[in-house]
């Protein structure tokens, strides 16, 4: 029997370490990573000689990419629907542990971080941006939504600000995330094997110019309106290159994904991660029966001719009520709900 090393664990210094190990797929996660990662969180629970859990990924690039979403992918093309309930139901109840976990649990973001891997970093309690780290929520690239609980930890942002990164996949460097609100703690690359809860004070770097001050009044400007609608049509109107950019991103995406992320990240403010998740998960399910997300993983990671043939293709033709439908339970689908420990 081959021995599963995508999630190595080990013990050292009164902290588990918990290190994702696939950096040739960018650390991005599988179902048996995200079991392993549950299992062992569990074992060391109530070990006395744990006092927190330490998560990082291997390689130089990456924490984690993310789902990973080409299984997905293959999974529907198989017609294996449990493993797109089973996928999701089992990384949100992951989500939900981390951010309720008895222990301090720091994630280590020294590289790419996105959708999946954020769903780990910023659910826990204390999530670590450097030198290297770089965050996005890209799903509407793909014709899905910003999910394992993004519309709980991207609302500690400023509305606008939870809105523009979920719309338009806004990339954020380390210095970014502390400036927005998503992160406290910036560490230098060079000493992240340093880390160790006692020390996060000590190795804090501060943060000064974060990159992304110019941006944040149009954003507020632009992704700070009531309604997508009016988000759309003052971008239309707005000039400078800012505007022009990030219209032509948008006009990319699912209009699917897009009007459902607005509607979800708006409803969700104010709102706790357990009901988040439980969104997440209808919202999921909704979209896993649908056509969007097949066609922008074929289009994006499978055949890459970066041509994606949305349905609907146009914003108008995604109704209220369409977007209403995405947020009821799924037939024959039992809905998600927090573990019972």
């Amino acid at each position: 029997m081959t021995e599963f090393t995508d999630v190595l664990f080990s013990i050292a210094n009164g902290h588990g370490h918990i290190t994702l190990n696939r950096p040739q797929a960018l650390n991005a996660l599988t179902l048996p990573m995200i079991d392993a990662i549950a299992a062992q969180l569990s074992a060391w629970e109530r070990r006395v000689d744990i006092k927190a859990v330490i998560v990082t990924g291997s390689g130089d690039k990456a924490f984690c990419a993310g789902g990973d979403i080409k299984a997905l992918h293959a999974a529907k093309a198989r017609g294996d629907l449990q493993y797109l309930e089973d996928f999701y139901r089992r990384e949100y109840t992951l989500n939900y542990r981390l951010a309720t976990y008895p222990k301090p649990v720091i994630a280590v973001m020294d590289g790419i971080t996105m959708g999946g891997g954020a769903g780990i970093a910023f659910n826990c309690s204390h999530p670590i941006v450097t030198h290297k780290t770089v965050f996005a929520m890209p799903e509407c690239r793909i014709g899905l939504f910003p999910d394992v609980g993004a519309a709980y930890f991207l609302n500690k942002c400023s509305r606008a600000v939870a809105i523009a990164i979920g719309l338009t996949g806004l990339s954020l460097r380390g210095p970014g995330i502390i400036k927005v609100g998503l992160a406290k703690t910036f560490v230098g690359s060079g000493r992240v094997k340093e880390i160790a809860l006692d020390n996060l004070d000590a190795l804090a770097l501060p943060v000064e110019n974060a990159g992304i001050e110019q941006m944040l009044p149009q954003i507020e400007a632009v992704f700070g309106l009531a309604s997508f609608d009016e988000i759309m049509t003052v971008l239309s109107a707005r000039p400078g290159p800012w505007a022009e950019e990030t219209r032509k991103i948008l006009a990319g995406f699912s209009p699917t994904s897009l009007k459902v992320t607005f509607a979800h990240l708006s409803q969700a403010r104010g709102r706790g991660l357990a009901e988040v998740l439980a969104t997440d998960f209808r919202l999921s399910q909704h979209f896993m029966a649908g056509h969007d997300f097949f066609e922008g993983v074929r289009a994006h990671l499978v055949d890459k001719d970066g041509a994606p043939k949305w349905q609907p293709a146009d914003l108008a033709a995604v109704t209220p009520a369409r977007v209403a439908a995405c947020f009821e339970a799924v037939p024959g689908v039992k809905d998600w709900a927090p573990p019972q420990v």
